[in-house]
């Protein structure tokens, strides 16, 4: 019998099936690209793609849209209040149109949510988000990707830029660890499982982050506490698997 193949470090591949449980997938909605490679139709595209990995039939997707995140940006705040909103409920009017054209799709297995949602699900964000701005003013490692992170974006490397990334973290990591749970009529909470989506690869800051576990959280019931999935590539990442100082990105 020939011997299975070991996964080495710094190879990811697809999904293949979901596993058998209640699952959540969460699609990060970025403001600057809700418009072409996140457009309503691209993540309806994506979504098809994942229904293909499904065995067990309880799974729901979450669009968190990081509208107020963008609020780092030096812009006028009412106009960027204005644009954004304008941005996210054109998103999700127009993936329920695509919905309705696709009637096999569980409505409710669908739920949309800001950004200032998902932190108001977190009863010690404040608290976390101290911490995080702590560990980046002493962890020079943590500085380093940080700020390649910010380049990679084609963005200055500014304050405002390094809280925005810094925010960004922590709400991708405490998902990941059920620190916030969002509402789904569909689940209502009874999700095993999380799994992050993008089209793209992961940031190395964020990579950083949970093999750091500054804050020694564990969500043992989530197979995919410590992972993210790129629905470009078209590759599960598992950052226990990860070797930063040789990994490439692309």
């Amino acid at each position: 019998m020939a011997k299975k193949k070991q996964i080495q470090t710094n190879e990811f591949f697809d999904i293949n099936k979901f596993p058998a449980s209640e699952g959540m997938l969460v699609f990060g909605i970025s403001m600057n690209l809700i418009s072409n490679s996140q457009n309503a139709t691209r993540c309806f595209n994506y979504v098809k793609e994942l229904v293909k990995k499904m065995e067990y039939p309880y799974i729901g997707l979450t669009f968190l849209y990081s509208d107020n995140l963008y609020l780092y940006q030096k812009a006028n705040a009412a106009e960027l209040n204005k644009k954004h909103q304008k941005l996210i409920l054109d998103h999700k009017n127009g993936f329920k149109k695509i919905l309705d054209k696709n009637k096999w799709y569980i409505r409710d297995s669908f739920s949309f949510i800001s950004w200032n949602q998902a932190i108001l699900e977190s009863k010690n964000f404040t608290n976390y988000l101290g911490q995080i701005k702590k560990l980046y003013a002493k962890d020079s490692q943590f500085q380093k990707y940080v700020k390649e992170d910010i380049k990679n974006m084609n963005r200055k490397i500014t304050k405002l830029n390094i809280l925005f990334i810094l925010e960004e973290l922590l709400i991708f990591y405490l998902v990941s660890k059920g620190e916030i749970k969002f509402s789904n009529k569909f689940l209502n909470g009874k999700e095993k499982w999380v799994l992050w989506c993008y089209p793209g690869p992961p940031l190395k800051s964020e990579i950083y982050l949970f093999k750091k576990n500054i804050f020694q959280l564990k969500n043992t019931k989530n197979v995919y506490e410590n992972c993210y999935y790129d629905l470009k590539a078209k590759k599960l990442y598992d950052y226990n698997k990860v070797n930063l100082s040789s990994i490439k990105l692309k």
